[in-house]
């Protein structure tokens, strides 16, 4: 049975496999994104151990399935999804979804963002499917890619009604 947590990525054993799946997924996503250098490939486990992020991790007994990352926007008033990664051997099976969902739960009342590759036609159907809209285009890095910034704003309450 997969249960979502905190990861005290802090440790250097947690931190060593977050960062194996992040290589892997990494990986992957750089040849679906046909790019040569990808920054996100540089982070290294010493980075996960330093990084003021928040983890949950998915797990299965003692295996990570994957991890999502949160941590402060560039953007005043959101908070970003750092970075979201399956394992490959895992994917297709709800482990992302079931990462920003709890993300998602354990930040409402907040707006989160997230920015992934125009190419990333999965990632963009997960965020879109959970309620993510498209806000912003640009490129990153040296070979230009192509990033979708999207978010998803604090549902709106219905209106109290008139104490007079």
């Amino acid at each position: 049975m997969t249960h979502i947590e905190p990861l005290a990525h802090h440790e250097p054993a947690v931190a060593q496999q977050i960062h194996a799946v992040l290589l892997l997924a990494h990986a992957q996503e750089a040849q679906l994104l046909q790019v040569g250098v990808f920054v996100p490939m540089a982070r290294t486990p010493e980075d996960i151990q330093a990084s003021g992020d928040y983890f949950l991790g998915a797990l299965r007994g003692d295996t990570l399935l994957g991890c999502v990352g949160l941590g402060p926007d560039d953007e005043a008033g959101q908070i970003s999804i750092a970075a979201l990664v399956v394992h490959p051997d895992h994917q297709r099976q709800g482990v992302g979804r079931a990462l920003v969902t709890e993300a998602l739960r354990r930040g409402a009342g907040m707006v989160l963002s997230v920015a992934t590759g125009a190419k990333n036609a999965p990632a963009l159907a997960l965020y879109r499917g959970l309620g993510f809209v498209e806000y912003r285009r640009g490129t990153l890095g040296a070979e230009a890619i192509e990033i979708v910034k999207l978010r998803r704003a604090v549902p709106a309450t219905p209106a109290e009604p008139d104490a007079r």
